[in-house]
Order: C-alpha cells, then structure tokens, then sequence
C-alpha cells in the first residue's frame, strides 16, 4: 500500500479536541456505517471524535489507556474520557508514520513506544536526533510516573515503516515490532549489505531492562543480534499470541501487493525485500537468495492479500461471549477500506482452515470476490487497534486517515445482549 500509513497530517484545534472531553458512555448508539455480515453480533459506538488513536490497553475491567499519536496517552475510565491526559509527552515527533504508536501492560508497568526528539540518555544531549524510543512506566491509578529507558531504536531515513506495537507475551518477555524505514541491509534480506541494526525486526527482551531474553533464537549473535526473535519484516501495526498454543503471529503489510499474516517462529525471516506474498509469487526467488542468519529459517504466509489493503492489527479473540465458532478465532483489521476480517484457523493451528474453500484454498485473496469469505465487518473507516477486553467482547479502534485521523472506541457484542436493549438505558 501507501508508504504514508499514517500520515495523515493531523491539525486539529483546541476547541475540536476539548469537545470531547468527559463523553459518557453510549452503548446505545449504532455506528452508522459500520455494519457485520453476523446477526448474532451488533456494533457500539463507546466513544466518537477520537484525535489519530492508534493503540489501547486495559488497565482493569474499568479503566483502558489510548493513544493519540501527536503524544497524549488518554485514560476512560468507567466509561468516561477524562479531560486530561494521564501523559503528555512533548518531543513525540510525528511526521509521517512516526508517533506514539504503540501501548502495553503487563499489570506492573506500563510501556510505551514512540518517535522521540532531542532526548537524553544517561544526561548526554541527542538534540537533533529522531529516535524510536520505548520506555516503561509505573501507573499511580491517575497518571504515568517513573519513565525508564528500555530501548533505543533507529527511526531513520524514512519516516515510514516505523513499527511501534508492542506486547508482553504468555513468557512475560516484551515484543516489539521495528519497520525497516526503507533500510536496504542484512536484515532487508541484502547479502552484501550492512550488518543488522535493530530495523525490520521483532524483539524480545526483558521487560525490566531491555536485554536480550535468554532463550532468543540469536542468542548467541551478539548484544544486538541476541534481542531479535525474527527479522525480513517490512513493517506491521499488529501481532498477537494464540491464547491456545502461545504462538506469536503477525499482520504485515506490503508495498503495493502482498499483505500478509505470519506465523512467527522463533529465528523467523519474513523475506523483505526478496519476497512478500508466498515465496512462489516472487519469480526467480529462492530461499538461498535470502540472508539465512545461523538459526533462522523462511516461511511462506499462513495467508495474503494479493492487493495491498493496509492490513494493520490481528486479534485472537480469548474468549467464548461470541460462541464456539469465534472462540480462539482470528480478527483482522485494515486502514484502507474498514474492513473486519475473520479467519478460523485450522486444527493444527498452524494457518487459516481454509483448505477446502474453493476460492481461498490458496491462501491468497486476490479479487473482492474472494475476499468476501473471509469479510465480517466493512465501513470502519479504518482500523488501528483490535483488542479483547476483559468482558469477553472485541473493541475496535477506528481511524479515519481521510479526515484528519479522527476516530472512535467500538466494541462488537452478541446481538442478544441486553446491552444494546434501548429499553435498559437509565
């Protein structure tokens, strides 16, 4: 797609964003357009006139943290947005696919990735620099306090294909994903180019101090080398654990074609810039064409989109309020069209159960037609964040980069829940 995910030049005024402050909740309220192809299941609008949210994490059953990429992290709590944010960070830059981009919680801390300027560390001035940059947090129950410096990350030279979504695994190690920014070195899959340098990767590190977790793949690589769980990534806005064999498993995005979700093995390559889409579709691309760090290993997609969507995060959905035939399954959401989509996986759990669809058996969706089997939702706008919530439903961020990255916090519940009965309301 786009290299310009998120560039959507954000401007709005003062009395914009504080019209939205302190929004009950509404969960009465039908979104207009988005509709699901389920009757068993309907859609709330929580709140609207959101400011470029790109990612949320729950605190508890009541609280959940959002972010807006200028560099807010908001609270809602009980259902209502607070008038001020928990964080305002003042050196977020961004420009382009740079920002405050991704959240995590771990229920001890907080952590936070964003596009930093004219930092500090260890009181030597990188003014000038733009770097990416996450950091740990304690949570006093009303802000942010006690930032702790965990990684140090290139952001250069695009301002594209930053990364930024990060989570804390079923092992207790954090993940965070880092584009490539159009880098062109060992780890993009060029033999002769330069050495790895923390762009088109996955991390995994101690959440406490940011070192390499001691069972990685590249262990054995170096400091650097040692952090990275995979590597050949273009760029993603979204991975997630299997809640049923602990997994890890990513959407990544192509240039113009081949968006794809992964499973994610440990010492994976992706491909980038050698192959996207099955390694087939690449013609005249082998595997001993890629850079094969000892330890690693290529596989092709469990699943492709022949035409770039801007497929941003996946969800598996950890719980049984949607039934047996969503429970454990596969949410997936784009930034293009606003579609939702749904994937079982296959009783191994090792990619889609498609295989005895006779349009999809491939595993690539290449025309609207095809798409259709795998589509539950449309007219989202645009989708950045998908998230299971501890009540057992599915919440949406929405994110509209045609009208100035405004969005909405939706949820997806059974359609016979008593929380969409009008006659309930108080």
């Amino acid at each position: 797609m786009s290299d310009v995910l998120w560039n959507l030049g954000v401007t709005f005024f003062a009395a914009v964003a504080f019209s939205f402050i302190l929004i009950p909740l509404s969960p009465y309220m039908v979104f207009a357009q988005a509709q699901l192809n389920d009757p068993s299941l309907a859609i709330q609008t929580m709140i609207d006139g959101l400011v470029s949210p790109t990612s949320l994490a729950f605190l508890d059953d009541n609280n959940i943290l959002f972010l807006e990429k200028e560099g807010n992290v908001r609270l809602i709590s009980n259902g209502v947005l607070q008038s001020e944010p928990v964080l305002q960070i003042e050196q977020v830059e961004s420009n382009n696919e740079r920002g405050l981009l991704g959240i995590a919680y771990d229920g001890n801390r907080v952590y936070l990735f964003f596009t930093e300027s004219g930092a500090q560390v260890e009181g030597v001035s990188t003014e000038g620099e733009v770097r990416n940059r996450v950091y740990s947090y304690a949570w006093d129950g009303s802000s942010l306090t006690d930032p702790q410096l965990l990684l140090d990350l290139p952001s250069t030279p695009g301002t594209n294909h930053q990364g930024g979504k990060l989570k804390v695994g079923p092992d207790n190690q954090l993940y965070v994903v880092v584009g490539e920014m159009q880098r062109e070195g060992q780890l993009q899959n060029f033999i002769n180019g330069p050495p790895p340098d923390d762009t088109g990767v996955i991390l995994r590190v101690n959440p406490i101090d940011g070192s390499a977790s001691i069972d990685n793949p590249f262990v054995e690589g170096g400091e650097e080398a040692g952090r990275y769980y995979a590597y050949g990534i273009r760029n993603s806005y979204g991975f997630d654990f299997d809640p049923m064999t602990g997994k890890l498993w990513d959407a990544e995005n192509g240039e113009d074609v081949f968006d794809e979700i992964n499973l994610v093995e440990p010492g994976f390559n992706s491909g980038w810039k050698s192959v996207m889409g099955p390694i087939g579709s690449n013609t005249g691309v082998t595997e001993s064409d890629l850079v094969n760090i000892p330890g690693s290993h290529y596989a092709d997609p469990v699943f492709s989109w022949a035409e770039s969507r801007g497929v941003t995060d996946i969800e598996f959905l950890n719980s049984s309020a949607f039934g047996s035939i969503y429970e454990n399954g596969i949410f997936a959401g784009d930034i293009t069209s606003g579609i939702l989509y749904y994937f079982q996986p296959n009783a191994e759990r090792t990619g889609m159960g498609l295989e005895n669809d006779p349009l999809l058996n491939d595993m690539v969706a290449d025309s609207d037609d095809e798409l259709s089997g795998v589509t539950l939702g449309t007219g989202f706008t645009g989708i950045s964040e998908i998230e299971t919530g501890p009540d057992g439903n599915l919440y949406i961020l929405t994110y509209d980069r045609e009208n100035e990255g405004q969005g909405s916090l939706m949820k997806i519940i059974p359609s016979s829940s008593s929380e969409v009965d009008s006659s309930s309301q108080e």
